[in-house]
């Protein structure tokens, strides 16, 4: 299969309109359809008293979106493939807006049951996640929305929790030995080993606060904390097959998904992956080439892209890949 071919997938969209209709005030909406309070956007210089009371023509995703076109792609494309029961996985899920977009998509243009799996390992992110599946009809009682960090393993780990919105947490650097020892020593250099035990023990907090992304514009401030894991694998396990699984893990995938490789090529059919740094991109490419999954899409992050369908800069990166080995009956 050729990569990056956007000439076979032209036509995703064709026969769908965008959403046009009024929009309550404080509310956002996109091209299916979803609502999205705007106080999720805040964090991003978003002033929900200025957004929606009005009527609203959107327009369908372009290239020039750049990640976010490949995500409504894989939306439509994962909902029009789909087969008898439809199983959706979106890891990292910040307020939810990838697991109702691949739900709304779905309902619009192969109805069929559904489960979606939610995962984030900050609190106020699932509540929002909660609310957002609520304000566009989605039972959240009917999913699983499960509070927890990714990780390769179910030890408890160092998580930086705050911002909520903002989607900036891992626990790649926090959770590291090198950081545990750095955060012991700066307790013993200050004095404050006995304060670090107590909110430790009293808080699972380590009562420290880092920058989560020191080169946005933007305030973004966690407190790290230990946090519940939850695996890939421990996500797969009760299902027979999972139709697609969308992460934006900020670097976590490096540790998400090389243990889980195995469940994922026996049972899912699609993966969408937000990668970050030109490492882990490599890498998470180099994973899924080597158990046979063909690569739709490989741009690495932090890249501009010219085609002949559209100019698009990338932020993260995007990998998306099929699984051959999991296959739709006709």
């Amino acid at each position: 299969m050729t990569v990056n071919n956007l000439e076979l997938y032209r036509d995703t969209f064709d026969g769908m309109e965008p959403f046009s209709g009024h929009v309550e005030m404080g509310y956002l909406i996109d091209f299916i359809g979803q609502r999205t309070d705007a106080n999720f956007r805040a964090i991003w210089g978003v002033d929900p008293a200025a957004t929606g009371g009005c009527e609203v023509q959107t327009q369908m995703p372009s290239l020039e979106d750049g990640e976010a076109w490949f995500e409504c792609f894989n939306w439509v494309a994962a909902a029009r493939e789909a087969r008898g029961s439809y199983v959706m996985m979106t890891l990292g899920a910040c307020y939810g807006g990838q697991a109702v977009g691949s739900y709304l998509a779905l309902q619009a243009l192969n109805p069929m049951p559904a489960k979606l799996v939610a995962v984030d390992g900050v609190p106020e992110n699932m509540a929002m996640t909660r609310k957002q599946f609520r304000d566009n009809g989605i039972d959240p009682n009917d999913h699983w929305l499960i509070e927890a960090a990714m990780s390769g393993d179910n030890q408890p780990v160092l998580f930086p929790v705050g911002s909520p919105g903002s989607g900036a947490q891992n626990c790649v650097i926090t959770n590291s030995g090198a950081n545990r020892m750095a955060i012991l020593e700066l307790a013993k250099r200050s004095g404050a080993t006995e304060k670090l035990a107590q909110s430790l023990l009293l808080r699972n907090s380590t009562d420290l606060t880092i920058n989560l992304a020191p080169d946005s514009k933007y305030d973004f401030t966690g407190e790290i904390t230990f946090v519940s894991a939850v695996t890939l694998q421990d996500l797969l396990a009760p299902f027979p097959r999972v139709d697609f699984v969308e992460a934006d893990l900020q670097q976590s995938e490096r540790l998400v998904f090389p243990p889980a490789m195995d469940a994922l090529t026996k049972k899912v059919r699609r993966v969408l992956l937000g990668t970050h740094g030109q490492d882990t991109h490599d890498m998470m490419v180099r994973l899924f080439r080597e158990r046979g999954w063909d690569i739709l899409f490989d741009y690495s992050p932090g890249q501009s892209y010219e085609t002949p369908y559209g100019s698009f800069d990338m932020n993260d990166g995007v990998l998306t890949a099929i699984n051959p080995a999991v296959a739709y009956s006709s």
